[in-house]
């Protein structure tokens, strides 16, 4: 029996040899099991709960709805307003309704609950995917179609290699250089006249990523900075991986057939799909024979993440790399658009930042090594300050794993809880200027008003890579890549925007919705 906030919730007593390796650093508050049995025999029923009915959905949604030009974060936000902080989305065409919630409070009861085995629920397009279309490849399905014990199985075989800092560290040097690479390819593809980066700057940014992640899960990059052909290979790939986000928004986010009849969109679904795990299963295959044939004597702590999982199991490798090749695209240059953005509006917070950096990179030049980069506080700040102002993730989904009580209403086990977080990280009566970039607030050593606050706030409110055991297992590669890349933009670029305010829309994830033309000069010393 826990509590957590005001909210009264049963433990249900699950218990694994796998608690020790899923721990999280919050621990349950008991308290009388007659009080949640009082809370529940008091609260609303389920049905009560308000929302808008299927047909007041398709209405709004549809052609000739109030919605219909809306996406799909301003239609919550104005269901919030005229449903409030609780309410159900409902069901249709073979989707269960889901609960919506947006207090921090509501956050802390589902994560504090969920037990052993948390069920994130999956986009069902890459699950139906994975275990209709291709269980040639995805058996098991990988970490994001699966649940309970297949789950635990596979994540804690991929644990020790993910979430492990000093294999994370081993890319440092790689992806020190690499970046310095795409500083010299910055210069020569700006405007030399205003300085600004070229219209399609923000496909620079996506091979960018590609490279990077491409040296951790196929264990070298694929060589296409700056040549990629339209008729390559790794073109159809990039070009396949920005279809299915926006298919998983239109088939899983949005009203849809496709459970009903195979809809177009499905079918182009999976032919995306089959692009994507056709590119993975190759360059794991081609790793594979490489390692093969030319075996080495590296000690355990040097050995790359792809050998390890290797060794681990082929398969779960092709499935891992897939993954993090999806992930690690449009998450990972969706969070450095977020923070370069917010650092080109706030050339103040960026001279901070680039002080700080010019103490561990007295050159431009100078190289980024896990020593150095052990102290660099305001960078950490930024990173985070933008990951709330300008999230790449809005929501967390989880089913509830007891029965709660919710703003005093019935929340029975299994139930589709959805966790709206980006709206909470932007709220006015959480954080005193909510929307505007303020690095200084995470700062621990801060004596200042907005850093009392953020220490006060409960940390359910900003979770960036979820929480507990489902956190993100790419987290710290994810991190990493976005504070070489941002270290060595800052400390080589003065970084400018000089256009309308840049727009994000929701895919599944936040991208950009606009062109990343920011304006680079070069830093003198």
């Amino acid at each position: 029996m826990i509590r957590a906030g005001s909210t009264f919730l049963r433990s249900n007593g699950q218990c694994s040899c796998l608690v020790r390796l899923f721990a999280t650093q919050v621990a349950p508050m008991p308290v009388e099991e007659t009080q949640f049995q009082n809370d529940w025999n008091t609260a609303l029923p389920y049905e009560k709960i308000p929302g808008p009915s299927r047909l007041t959905l398709l209405k709004d949604m549809l052609p000739g709805g109030k919605f219909k030009t809306l996406n799909l974060t301003d239609v919550l936000k104005q269901y919030r307003l005229q449903y409030g902080d609780i309410f159900k989305m409902p069901g249709m065409f073979g989707k269960p309704e889901s609960v919506l919630i947006f207090d921090p409070k509501d956050f802390e009861t589902i994560y504090r609950t969920e037990g052993v085995w948390p069920v994130r629920v999956s986009f069902d397009t890459i699950t139906y995917y994975r275990r209709k279309v291709r269980p040639d490849i995805f058996s098991p399905a990988g970490l994001v179609a699966t649940q309970g014990k297949e789950w635990a199985e596979f994540r804690s075989a991929v644990n020790p290699v993910m979430m492990q800092p000093k294999i994370v560290k081993l890319y440092v040097p790689k992806l020190d250089k690499f970046i310095d690479e795409f500083i010299a390819r910055m210069k020569n593809i700006r405007d030399s006249n205003t300085y600004e980066l070229p219209e399609n700057f923000e496909e620079e940014l996506n091979m960018w990523s590609l490279e990077a992640i491409s040296m951790v899960a196929l264990d070298k990059p694929l060589g296409i900075m700056g040549k990629l052909e339209k008729n390559s290979k790794e073109h159809e790939f990039l070009v396949a991986v920005k279809k299915f986000f926006h298919l998983v928004y239109v088939l899983d986010l949005k009203p849809s057939m496709w459970k009903v009849f195979p809809t177009a969109d499905l079918k182009e679904m999976i032919r995306v799909s089959d692009v994507i795990t056709n590119f993975s299963f190759h360059h794991v295959n081609e790793a594979k024979k490489r390692l093969e044939s030319n075996p080495n004597t590296k000690s355990s702590d040097e050995q790359s993440v792809l050998e390890k999982l290797i060794k681990i199991d082929p398969k779960m490798a092709t499935i891992m790399a897939t993954d993090m090749v999806i992930a690690g695209i449009d998450s990972t240059s969706s969070g450095i658009s977020s923070v370069v953005y917010n650092l080109a509006k706030n050339p103040d917070k960026q001279e901070v930042l680039r002080n700080e950096l010019r103490k561990i990179l007295p050159e431009k030049d100078s190289p980024l090594t896990p020593q150095n980069m052990s102290n660099l506080p305001y960078l950490r700040a930024c990173i985070k300050e933008a990951m709330r102002v300008l999230p790449v993730l809005t929501t967390n989904f989880r089913q509830a794993g007891q029965d709660l009580v919710l703003k005093g209403y019935k929340i029975p086990k299994g139930t589709e809880v959805v966790l709206q977080s980006a709206f909470i990280q932007v709220d006015e009566d959480l954080y005193t200027h909510a929307k505007k970039f303020i690095p200084e607030r995470w700062l621990r050593g801060e004596d200042s008003e907005l850093s009392k606050e953020a220490k006060s706030v409960s940390s359910f409110t900003f979770l960036p890579f979820g929480f507990g055991p489902r956190m993100c297992v790419g987290r710290r590669f994810a991190e990493l890549e976005m504070e070489i890349f941002v270290s060595k933009l800052v400390r080589n670029f003065y970084i400018g925007w000089d256009r309308p305010d840049l727009k994000f829309k929701s895919v599944g994830i936040n991208v950009p919705d606009g062109k990343l033309q920011f304006k680079i000069t070069d830093v003198e010393n």
